[in-house]
């Protein structure tokens, strides 16, 4: 199976742009330890560890001996009496405890694997909640901007008409641009407060609030040459290969007991002045019932476990491909706000007002050329936010979420 599993993934000559894993979030202690308090306290996290001590128990479970030593005391009176002691001890024939204890050895790592993936989606989970509430945050301070905005200009407006400088249609104009500058606000507020919502499901806020974000990773050309050595870390993978390999273990298991344990007896005792010593061995005969279908049912357990380990290998390829390209995308556009459309909101939004009090600019003039100068940056700050989405998910297909905070090497 590893040979259709983890071979058919080599991209030679394929460029792909994959962020740079220098990058951490060292530098963001509060990030750090925030994170670490989810994966050390939440229920999910806890439920697993409980599940990885149970596999840990049932693995010492399965190398203990499977049989114990029976006792026989026999007592007779019936004219003569008969005292006998026996003692009698059944063999692990097959050694069905070595295939036993390697089942649950497989089943430990599987498990194993499994709490690295729940950690892994629990960070996932809280970095993009946090990337959604600061980008919720972002917007909602611009709507407060747009919203003081329109209501300076609504006030300039009345100052002018009185003035006589304009008509009752740019009042009217002014009036509307605050009205959808203040819905705005409020459905953004809306919004923020679910960001919130979701972030408080998963861990309360520290006493300084929630955690900025660093600086968005850069990101470098990747020759992908051996694409498998990123995918065979993955957690999703590592349980697909546990199972894989508890699966073959639980089919030799079934084979082994299909075996025959003998059972060896030894009685000695008295019967009147006579002494008795007896020797006994009894062996199952699987005539009725050879448990072959045992075997079958495991091959094709075995069979189906592989075919749905192939199904989550391509899947994480893909995975793994496209959140690197997104990345790659939403890092070059981000590139070029920061190169060319960074200049300030105060100055363009002054320079726009100096523009249409002097009369160069007419009232809808200025309230479009306001709307698209918020509209970029509103633009900007969700770019931002998806770009930090696109990061979470390429370090959870990479596998490198942890890594990235700190967490581990």
């Amino acid at each position: 199976m590893r040979r259709r599993l983890f071979t058919s993934a080599a991209v030679l000559g394929c460029i792909l742009i994959l962020p740079v894993g220098a990058v951490n979030a060292t530098g963001q202690p509060t990030l750090t330890t925030l994170v670490r308090s989810v994966l050390d306290d939440n229920p999910r996290a806890l439920a697993a560890r409980s599940a990885l001590d149970a596999a840990q128990a049932r693995e010492r479970a399965a190398d203990r001996p499977l049989y114990n030593p029976d006792l026989d005391i026999d007592y007779e009176d019936a004219g003569n009496v008969t005292k006998t002691l026996g003692l009698s001890q059944s063999i692990d024939w097959g050694d069905k405890r070595e295939a036993r204890t390697r089942v649950a050895a497989l089943e430990r790592e599987r498990v194993v694997a499994e709490l690295a993936g729940i950690r892994q989606a629990l960070a996932l989970e809280l970095l993009t909640a946090l990337a959604n509430y600061h980008k919720a945050a972002e917007l909602t301070a611009l709507a407060e901007q747009r919203r003081s905005l329109m209501q300076r200009f609504l006030s300039l407006t009345e100052q002018r008409l009185q003035a006589g400088d304009l008509g009752q249609v740019a009042l009217d104009l002014a009036r509307l641009a605050d009205t959808e500058a203040s819905l705005q606000l409020a459905r953004l507020m809306g919004v923020q407060a679910e960001a919130e919502q979701a972030l408080t499901t998963i861990v309360d806020a520290g006493p300084n609030g929630w955690p900025t974000l660093p600086d968005i990773p850069t990101s470098t050309l990747f020759n992908v040459t051996d694409i498998d050595t990123l995918l065979e870390q993955l957690p999703a993978l590592r349980v697909a290969r546990s199972q894989i390999s508890a699966a073959r273990a639980a089919v030799d298991l079934s084979r082994r007991e299909r075996r025959a344990d003998p059972t060896i007896g030894l009685r000695g005792g008295r019967d009147a002045s006579d002494n008795l010593i007896g020797l006994t061995l009894s062996i199952p005969l699987f005539v009725r019932n050879n448990f072959s279908a045992e075997v079958d049912a495991a091959n094709a357990d075995a069979m189906q476990i592989e075919q749905r380990a192939q199904n989550s290998y391509r899947t994480g390829r893909a995975r793994l491909i496209s959140t690197a390209r997104r990345f790659e995308l939403g890092r070059q556009a981000w590139d070029g706000w920061l190169q060319t459309g960074q200049a300030s909101l105060e100055s363009q939004t002054q320079l726009l007002e100096r523009l249409w009090q002097a009369g160069e600019l007419s009232t809808t003039d200025y309230l479009v050329q306001i709307k698209q100068t918020l509209d970029t940056r509103t633009a900007a700050a969700e770019l931002r936010g998806s770009l930090w989405q696109s990061w979470f998910e390429w370090l959870a297909a990479s596998g490198r979420t942890e890594s990235w905070l700190g967490l581990k090497d």
